[in-house]
């Protein structure tokens, strides 16, 4: 017990610690690292707040005048930031903290999830392996339902850990129920059935004859086969959509799991520098290793594990090349099989020389982690706050809520801190060479409602000639510079 308490004391300072220094630029605006999936979910907390809290119609700020219904995930977390707008206004980082509050639960489940498996030491630097993860942690404070899907998922696994040890039914039962918020928050989270089916057939196969954990786990099912069928109903009705079953956006394909391409971006740009880090890498590459070699009780669950999320990665491979947080799932496996890795090397400091060197090494690989993971955390909450000077300008030139057309990279974080409803116009088409086709598209959207265009200054440069004397003869320019030009149509 005093072992025990030792590491728990720790592992409390390490979770206040890392949940204290997310609060660093808590306050900036949500035009970081993945600004268009914030300024998303922001929209329909602020749409649910100034629309009457509709539960089952989230809206966003894109498709036009609205109602701008949508088929979106499980709306839960943006519904809850719109329930604490209500207490005390619209204010962002209440959204964060909802995030924030998720984060230090992922951590703890982390290391009890640890303490269950591993030794104390061990589930003391998975935590702390887990907590320089810099995606991992940007996305504990981001305005997104990630932290919430993952805590989620981590709360699934440790009641069914639990129920394995103890046989529980009320165990089971919160495995279930935390799956079915999980699977309802993001579909993706259902990809731990593959582990639960594992580990229950290895270690539970009396129980399984019971029709009981198939009705338990069936019932998982329930809120998102609901949720979604509902939301793929608003998609028929409005034709907007996150892209939830897109097979060509997410899935893989086999140019993608042909691609040499694929695997590199995913060792060294999400796995090594935004999810584990290269130092966490290393560790967690040593524990898989060590794993293999070494039998023990734990083994085949923490592999499994493993298993399970790098199928789910092969499964979404454009997802995961894409988006660096589709890659969350593998995390806690990851940050588990490094931090027995450097349990296993610490103890080697009680033996001779040979071992003290290869412990000081482990020390080192740990503590390089915490530089790596705060040059990259930066950079995810750094923000270009264009489109918020292009928002206070034009609610000063106008503060009327007539929407308006934006032209940028494809993300709605324009229309969002414009404060308006509209249309976003993307680069990466042929409007920025074709001034018919850009004005014809103006024209129609004028006559739908629209009032004024804001352009992205660093796509403005795209513009042919033609299409930027279009605009300046066909429409009144007010401003160009500072990040952003306005014209009023």
């Amino acid at each position: 017990m005093l072992f025990y308490n030792r590491y728990a004391f720790l592992a409390d300072v390490l979770i206040v610690i890392a949940v204290g220094h997310k609060l660093y630029g808590f306050e900036r605006p949500l035009l970081g690292h993945h600004a268009w999936r914030e300024a998303d979910t922001a929209a329909i907390a602020r749409n649910y707040h100034g629309g009457g809290m509709k539960f089952f119609y989230p809206e966003v700020d894109w498709g036009g005048p609205g109602p701008n219904y949508c088929e979106t995930e499980f709306p839960l977390y943006s519904f809850g930031a719109a329930a604490l707008y209500g207490l005390a206004g619209v204010r962002e980082w209440l959204g964060r903290l909802l995030s924030l509050a998720a984060y230090a639960v992922q951590l703890l489940l982390v290391y009890k999830i640890g303490r269950r498996l591993l030794t104390g030491g061990a589930a003391l630097a998975a935590t702390f392996l887990f907590a320089v993860s810099p995606i991992g942690a940007f996305m504990g404070r981001a305005f997104m339902p990630e932290a919430w899907m993952l805590a989620a998922s981590l709360g699934a696994v440790y009641f069914f850990l639990r129920w394995l040890d103890g046989r529980r039914s009320s165990d089971f039962f919160d495995a279930a129920a935390c799956l079915a918020l999980a699977g309802a928050l993001k579909l993706t989270a259902f990809h731990l059935l593959i582990l639960l089916g594992l580990l229950g057939l290895r270690y539970a196969r009396r129980e399984l004859r019971s029709p009981a954990p198939y009705l338990a786990l069936g019932g998982a099912f329930l809120p998102a086969a609901a949720w979604y069928y509902h939301a793929h109903r608003l998609f028929e009705q409005t034709g907007l959509t996150f892209g939830i079953w897109v097979a060509g956006d997410k899935w893989a394909t086999f140019s993608t799991l042909a691609s040499a391409d694929f695997y590199r971006k995913m060792l060294t740009e999400n796995l090594a520098a935004n999810v584990l880090t290269v130092p966490g890498l290393t560790l967690a590459v040593a524990g898989v290793v060590l794993l293999f070699a070494r039998r023990s009780d734990f083994r085949f669950k923490l592999l499994a594990w493993l298993g399970a999320a790098a199928l789910y990665l092969l499964v979404l491979a454009r997802g995961a090349y894409e988006h660096d947080y589709y890659s969350l799932p593998l995390l806690a496996p990851a940050a588990l099989a490094g931090g027995y890795a450097a349990a296993e090397g610490l103890k080697l400091f009680r033996r001779n020389v040979a071992g003290k060197a290869v412990a000081v090494l482990v020390a080192l690989v740990l503590a390089a982690a915490v530089p790596s993971f705060t040059a990259k955390f930066r950079s995810f909450v750094r923000v270009n706050d264009a489109a918020a000077r292009a928002g206070a300008y034009l609610n000063e030139v106008d503060t009327g809520e007539a929407p308006i057309v934006t032209f940028n990279d494809g993300g709605p974080q324009w229309l969002y801190y414009c404060g308006r409803k509209g249309w976003i116009l993307s680069p990466k088409g042929p409007l920025a060479e074709d001034a018919k086709l850009l004005a014809g598209l103006l024209d129609k959207y004028e006559a739908d409602g629209a009032r004024f265009l804001v352009v992205d200054m660093d796509y403005y440069g795209l513009m042919s000639d033609d299409v930027q004397r279009y605009l300046d003869d066909a429409h009144e320019r007010l401003t160009l510079g500072n990040g952003f030009a306005v014209w009023r149509l």
